[in-house]
């Protein structure tokens, strides 16, 4: 009538199979994490701001993983100290990340747990080459009574992986960098209308607020013949960035095949667009002009409202042209 008990060797041989599971599991599920790429949902829709958690949404967001970051930081003393952030990586985002000379969203990630309901609000938002995942990088929002307590207390990172996520990103942001990229496109159209700067060969662009140019490859003043009047030069661009605002062309982005793509922007495409490539090629196409593009753009040349060639320089057989926008 004795109750028969295992040994306890037994008992421990038990749980050290279901801790070797355990972490078995764990080491499979973080490969599984490692190797889903981040959808890029912004693709889609320039005017998705928000998104839901709701899990019958079909663009509701999981995360991947949680990373703590270190960042060393430097004064006018050169002391250093150090600033503790986080990254989340998610399976798919409305959210750009920095890349392409346009600066990457900003916004809030609210995650849903079994405790309860986190903030994190992120600044910056980068691809990682080689994983294609995407990761917003910020802070999480504490409560008053988490001033004083160590951040590995308060933040259950394992907590929030494979939860559902809704995104939420700065909606005066992303069009501010909409429009600034669009203009990009739309001014190297107006430098190649002028007699000569069709030969001109952009080479790289920033279309950030503060500091926005297209960069070609050639001498402007030697193509068009305008040696030694810029004025005239930053003129006619200008008069051609305000005929084709007025055209009021429809902005449209869409994927091509490769042969499609390389008709849509005049008969090649750059080297860094392989024909062999898993996914066919984006195209934006703004004034009648395509270009392989991954950015976030208007829907029309109108509600850029005015664009302005504000200067240029040549240097070492490169042309840079700034230019401005009303946001």
């Amino acid at each position: 009538g004795g109750v028969v008990r295992p040994p306890k060797r037994q008992t421990g041989g038990k749980r050290r199979e279901n801790n070797f599971l355990f972490l078995r599991l764990s080491f499979y599920s973080s490969l599984l994490r490692m190797s889903v790429k981040t959808e890029l949902a912004y693709l889609r829709d320039t005017y998705a701001f928000k998104t839901s958690s709701s899990s019958s949404d079909d663009d509701v967001s999981t995360v991947l993983d949680v990373l703590k970051t270190t960042k060393i930081n430097e004064d006018d003393d050169d002391e250093r100290w150090y600033s503790y952030g986080y990254e989340i990586v998610l399976d798919k985002t409305i959210a750009y990340p920095a890349g392409g000379g346009q600066p990457s969203d900003v916004g809030t990630i609210s995650i849903d747990t079994n405790t309860r309901r986190w903030m994190f609000d992120f600044e910056e938002v980068r691809m990682d080459k080689e994983t294609k995942q995407v990761l917003h990088r910020g802070t999480f929002r504490r409560r008053r009574n988490e001033e004083e307590e160590n951040d590995d207390d308060v933040f259950d990172v394992d907590e929030m992986k494979g939860k559902p996520c809704s995104i939420e990103i700065d909606e005066n942001v992303r069009m501010a960098h909409a429009k600034m990229h669009t203009a990009g496109h739309l001014l190297d159209v107006a430098v190649a209308l002028i007699p000569g700067l069709e030969k001109l060969v952009a080479t790289k662009g920033s279309h950030g607020v503060a500091d926005a140019y297209v960069e070609y490859k050639g001498n402007a003043r030697t193509f068009s013949g305008i040696e030694d009047d810029d004025e005239k030069l930053i003129r006619l661009i200008n008069e051609h960035l305000e005929k084709l605002i007025e055209q009021n062309d429809v902005v449209k982005a869409e994927y091509l095949a490769y042969e499609d793509a390389k008709r849509a922007c005049g008969g090649s495409l750059p080297s860094y667009v392989s024909p062999d490539a898993e996914e066919s090629p984006r195209v934006v196409t703004v004034a009648g002009c395509g270009c392989p593009c991954g950015g976030t753009h208007v829907k029309s040349s109108k509600e850029l409202k005015r664009v302005t060639a504000v200067g240029f320089r040549v240097k070492k057989g490169q042309t840079r042209i700034r230019y401005e926008v009303d946001i």
